[in-house]
């Protein structure tokens, strides 16, 4: 059998894959989450592709690391949103 692979240091970049392997290890699924934390279980599985934002903090309050680390594109180091900028057609 395989080994164990340790948990992605803070400057790894965290996916959906480790996102949801880093919860198995610490003996949880998404589902349980939803259920520990009283919300529906596709809000958990959301947050892992697109931003979530009650997802991303359940998520990152029960892994212990900041939403910066487990969301880079989405937060800020001051733990700020980031919001996409849209761009308008002009014509």
């Amino acid at each position: 059998m395989g080994s164990l692979q340790p948990l992605p240091s803070e400057h790894a970049i965290w996916d959906k894959h480790s996102i949801k392997a880093a919860i198995a290890r610490k003996g949880k699924s998404l589902s349980d989450l939803a259920r520990d934390f009283q919300m529906p279980e596709p809000t958990l599985r959301s947050a892992l592709v697109k931003p979530c934002k009650s997802g991303e903090l359940v998520i990152s309050k029960f892994l212990g690391l900041p939403l910066y680390v487990l969301f880079p594109e989405r937060w800020t180091i001051e733990n700020k949103r980031i919001y996409p900028r849209t761009s308008k057609n002009k014509h």
